[in-house]
């Protein structure tokens, strides 16, 4: 077993050197150094040793699938940190060179590095990238793996777990890239530097946030909100525009992402009008809807105004929600809440008519007993974990609510959030070094959706 999840971990490194290849051709172009070649090198040297150590002709079985995903969600940040480190920042550690690293790969978008806008371009892209490939990266988890085991059947809608996942990955792939590209070329027309677009584009459409540019004034607005909406959108949407056309846009939990966002800016905008009086309603509606999408993509750095607790409460309460099942998205994701509201009205059905039967369904299919207790299970590891962690924050000297906060958002990949304000570089930088740790373990986690992490303490998982 260990030998075939270590040739996977060898491929997984290959491609992690050849993208490092990318940030090394815009440092070598200003004479920025040479880090990103020294550590594309070693992790080529590294991933081709593990790669031709043992030739695998058989595909993995499930829990070699688990493994390999584990150490890839820690192998990968580790190497990733390398050009960080090797660049010599001041007074930054290599485990804060981690920290950053798990941060753009799980698209929470919490910077831990001071001053980061001093950073060369290709460290600045490189964040960014980790933040597309993290993003893709986890929606091929959520199809290959995350499926046996807190992902009810129902949730597969439409498609089935059949080999054309492959193909429609690709495909959203290819829509990421291209949505990013435009973007930036949108974004640069507004008068914002070349590279501020890009990573701009990059951290919108993998809804990480990470950059924390504030771009100048114009429709960029606009841009980031259609990258940022299309990083919601489900990889079911492909294969049922392929199969039923328009109806397509008819599953259930796109249409109420699209609906979330609605009521909820209608209600930013009734207060903007009402409180903020020297907006104009462009101003208003534009700063609406980025403020809603913003934080139901788990974005959320480019809602940068403040509001009043009540509203701020609101938008904090949208970032837990996430959007559609096999996005690029963090947060509990759409269908869950939506099951749940299933579960909870077939209950109280069944209280007033206690002779009746209800069949209870999502979006046309029955849920059977092994859907129901998927959900639940996923909801009770949640809610274990985070208070576990942020009992172990809390011995770290920090805050119980700062505690809670920092965990729930870190599980969440939308924060941390220490009590209401994002947490600044500054801030985590200051951290004990137990607590970067506990916050990293939380990010991986919560993108994990705590299955590896549940799997691997079970005495089934090591018998052959």
């Amino acid at each position: 077993m260990i030998r075939k999840v270590l040739n996977v971990q060898g491929m997984v490194f290959l491609a992690l050197a050849g993208v490092m290849m990318i940030p090394a051709c815009v440092d070598l172009s200003q004479n920025a150094g040479l880090g990103f070649i020294i550590s594309g090198m070693f992790c080529c040297f590294l991933g081709g040793v593990l790669f031709l150590s043992y030739e695998n002709k058989e595909a993995l079985i499930l829990r070699e699938k688990i493994l390999s995903m584990l150490l890839t969600c820690i192998s990968v940040p580790l190497l990733a940190s390398l050009p960080f480190f090797t660049a010599s920042i001041s007074g930054t550690s290599f485990l804060d060179c981690f920290f950053e690293t798990t941060s753009a790969l799980t698209t929470t978008g919490g910077s831990i590095i001071p001053n980061a806008r001093d950073l060369s371009d290709g460290l600045l892209l490189w964040r960014s990238l980790l933040q597309l490939f993290g993003g893709i990266g986890f929606i091929a988890l959520w199809i290959y793996v995350l499926p046996n085991f807190w992902i009810p059947a129902v949730a597969w809608n439409y498609m089935g777990r059949t080999a054309l996942w492959t193909r429609y990955l690709k495909i959203l792939g290819a829509v990421y890239v291209i949505s990013a590209a435009v973007g930036s070329l949108l974004l640069a027309g507004t008068g914002m530097a070349a590279m501020e677009a890009v990573c701009s584009a990059l951290d919108a459409v993998s809804s990480g946030g990470i950059s924390g540019i504030t771009p100048p004034a114009g429709h960029w607005k606009l841009i980031l909100l259609v990258l940022m909406f299309i990083s919601g959108v489900p990889i079911t949407i492909l294969k049922n525009l392929e199969t039923v056309g328009s109806a397509a846009f008819h599953e259930r939990q796109f249409l109420c992402y699209c609906l979330v966002i609605f009521i909820g800016s209608m209600a930013m905008l009734v207060y903007q009008m009402l409180f903020l009086s020297d907006s104009s309603f462009y101003d208003a509606t534009q700063a609406s809807l980025l403020a809603v999408v913003s934080s139901l993509t788990t974005t959320g750095c480019f809602a940068t105004q403040k509001y009043s607790p009540v509203i701020e409460s609101f938008l904090y309460m949208l970032s837990f929600c996430g959007g559609c099942a096999g996005s690029c998205t963090g947060g509990i994701k759409i269908f869950r809440l939506l099951m749940v509201f299933v579960i909870i009205k077939g209950h109280l059905m069944q209280l007033t008519r206690r002779n009746a039967v209800y069949v209870l369904t999502y979006s046309g299919k029955k849920l059977e007993e092994s859907d129901i207790t998927s959900l639940f299970s996923y909801f009770l590891c949640y809610l274990i974990f985070a208070a576990l962690t942020a009992f172990l924050l809390a011995i770290c000297d920090m805050d119980l609510g700062q505690a809670f906060g920092a965990v729930l958002t870190s599980i969440n990949n939308n924060g941390p959030f220490f009590g209401s304000h994002r947490a600044t570089a500054e801030e985590l930088y200051a951290l004990a070094p137990s607590a970067k740790v506990i916050l990293i373990v939380s990010m991986i986690a919560g993108r994990l959706e705590f299955v590896a992490f549940a799997a691997i303490f079970t005495k089934q998982f090591w018998k052959k």
